[in-house]
C-alpha cells in the first residue's frame, strides 16, 4: 500500500507530466492575466459603485461592530461584484484585449513593411 507520500509528485514529475503541462503552457503569462483582472475589476467597480459606498458609509458609522452591523451592505455589495466578475465577463475581456493586441501588431508589421519599402525604393533611385 502506498502511502501519502508515495503520492506526491515530484517538482520534476510534474513537469514532465503532460496533463500538467498542457495545464501551464495553456494559460496566459502573469502580467497580461493581471492586465485582464486589472480591467475586469475596475469595470465591476464602477458598476458596483452604489454597494460599494453603501459599504463604506456603513463601516465608517460603525467602526469595530462592521462585521456585524453591515451585514447587508456586505452582502450586497459582493453579490454585486460576484455578478461582475464571471469567469464569461473575464473571457469576453481576454478576447477584446487579444483582437486588439492582434490589431496593433498587424499595423505594426505593416508600418515596418511600409519603411522597408520606402528604403528600397530609396536604395534604387540611387543606382
Amino acid at each position: 500500500r502506498r502511502t501519502k507520500k508515495d503520492r506526491r509528485m515530484s517538482l520534476n514529475d510534474a513537469r514532465l507530466d503532460s496533463a500538467n503541462r498542457d495545464a501551464r503552457l495553456g494559460r496566459k503569462t502573469f502580467p497580461e492575466e493581471k492586465a485582464i483582472h486589472d480591467i475586469v475589476q475596475k469595470a465591476a467597480a464602477k458598476k458596483c459603485d452604489p454597494f460599494i459606498k453603501a459599504f463604506v458609509d456603513c463601516s465608517k458609522a460603525n467602526n469595530l461592530m462592521v462585521v456585524f452591523n453591515c451585514r447587508n451592505q456586505s452582502h450586497e455589495m459582493n453579490l454585486c461584484m460576484a455578478a461582475e466578475t464571471t469567469e464569461e465577463i473575464y473571457e469576453t475581456v481576454r478576447t477584446q484585449r487579444q483582437a486588439a493586441m492582434r490589431a496593433s501588431k498587424e499595423a505594426e508589421m505593416a508600418e515596418k513593411k511600409a519603411a522597408e519599402d520606402a528604403e528600397k525604393k530609396k536604395k534604387s533611385s540611387w543606382f
